[in-house]
């Protein structure tokens, strides 16, 4: 079989990393990059040369697409901008591969799916957390039966002030381009529990708020770079340091004026920063989800309650590896990994946890290895998201924004009718 050709849309740090270098030089007999699209001339240009392949650039997706005629378009713009490069590559009859979010609205999520519909073209969407190691333990302890039919669960994700406050430098932090961390991060969650609980989410009731970030702050300016109040502000980063963004993406900013270290504090920020959901299922199982993006630690923790047993995981983690994080004291303490099932018969049970070595856990090599390095025809696993479960993760969260806004739960798929 000769190697497909794929373009990729969007030369972030994600798309770099996750895709145009992967892609240049870990799959020679089934995959080639064959163009490199982004509205940044300086920022694609840059990124092409870090590459150990020559590969042309774009700043118009038209024309790449008309010059190269690729097989397939890899997307990992804005958020709010998958859905244009999705559809258009549905209807020119290729596959469209999206990071996630999949799109960030509800009437997104209906454009797209109708324009897969009479595509003969197919869209994949990189939900890289179906390959981590505990959500794929989890499933499985889930679909054996050991702790019975789970009734309930329960979702706790808290950021960490150098993890989470990023949300709020970057351009994730205004609503129109990220739908808010409650579909570009929860997407991660929500596609997870759908996949464990196989089947559909029926309702949300939701609360949230920006509470610590934006205008809360105790004083504010545009961005890091050059403030006057760095030497106070625990929030300073000095993106000078970080030797990618330096070389690659520092010179960029005179091209479109977007810059990644804009003050935490500022007003225009209009997402929130802690998030609590509930999600019932058709099939009567109720889920309380949290999201938390100022702790003092980072950490996960999972707790299910089965017929049969209990399912606990806990995850923290130290970030005191980024450039400018400030870990607090003892944070070496809770940094592990743990599952345990308490089952009435057998007691406490100790889970081992498969790790593997790689980005996000090492679910990125394996998401990739199944994207580009497989046969084009072969059966998608059951770990790679089907546009319709991408969807349904989208889903959520816009019924949970919509819950805060209104006061009022939500049917989820009555957002797919324009309820």
């Amino acid at each position: 079989m000769a190697a497909k050709r794929y373009v990729l849309v969007g030369t972030g740090g994600r798309g770099l990393g996750m895709f145009a270098g992967p892609l240049a030089k870990d799959f020679p007999e089934t995959a080639e990059l064959a163009g490199l699209c982004d509205i940044n001339p300086i920022r694609v240009r840059n990124v092409a040369a870090e590459l150990p392949v020559e590969v042309p650039t774009f700043t118009d997706f038209e024309k790449m697409m008309g010059d190269l005629d690729p097989d397939a378009v890899v997307v990992a713009t804005r958020d709010c901008t998958h859905a244009e490069y999705i559809i258009a590559a549905l209807a020119a009859g290729k596959r469209a591969i999206s990071e996630k979010p999949v799109c960030t609205t509800p009437a997104q999520c209906r454009a797209i799916l109708a324009a897969a519909g009479e595509s003969r073209g197919r869209c994949l969407v990189t939900h890289n957390a179906r390959y981590g190691g505990a959500t794929v333990t989890i499933r499985s302890i889930l679909q054996s039966g050991r702790i019975g039919r789970a009734r309930f669960i329960q979702f706790d994700e808290t950021l960490d002030r150098c993890h989470g406050a990023d949300y709020f430098r970057r351009w994730h932090r205004r609503r129109e381009n990220s739908g808010s961390l409650l579909i570009h991060k929860a997407s991660h969650h929500f596609d997870a529990l759908n996949w464990w609980a196989a089947a559909k989410p029926e309702r949300v009731s939701a609360q949230g708020s920006l509470r610590f970030y934006g205008a809360n702050g105790p004083f504010r300016g545009r961005r890091c770079r050059g403030c006057e109040q760095a030497d106070r502000c625990e929030f300073y980063v000095d993106l000078s340091k970080r030797e990618t963004y330096r070389k690659l993406y520092f010179d960029a900013e005179s091209a479109d004026g977007y810059f990644r270290d804009g003050c935490v504090f500022d007003p225009e920020i209009d997402i929130e920063d802690q998030v609590g959901v509930l999600i019932r299922y058709a099939d009567g199982l109720e889920v309380s989800y949290s999201l938390c993006a100022y702790s003092p630690y980072e950490s996960q923790r999972v707790i299910v309650e089965g017929t049969e047993g209990r399912l606990e995981y806990f995850a923290g983690v130290n970030t005191g590896w980024v450039v400018d994080s400030k870990p607090i004291p003892g944070i070496e303490h809770i940094a592990n990994e743990r599952l345990q099932l308490y089952l009435p018969r057998e007691g406490v049970v100790d889970v081992p946890i498969r790790r593997a070595a790689g980005g996000h856990g090492g679910a990125d090599p394996q998401l990739r290895a199944e994207l580009f390095g497989r046969d084009w025809d072969a059966k998608p696993t059951e770990q790679m998201a089907s546009l319709e479960e991408a969807v349904q993760a989208v889903l959520i969260g816009a019924a949970a924004g919509e819950s805060i806004a209104t006061g009022q739960p939500v049917a989820v798929q009555g957002l797919l009718k324009g309820d």
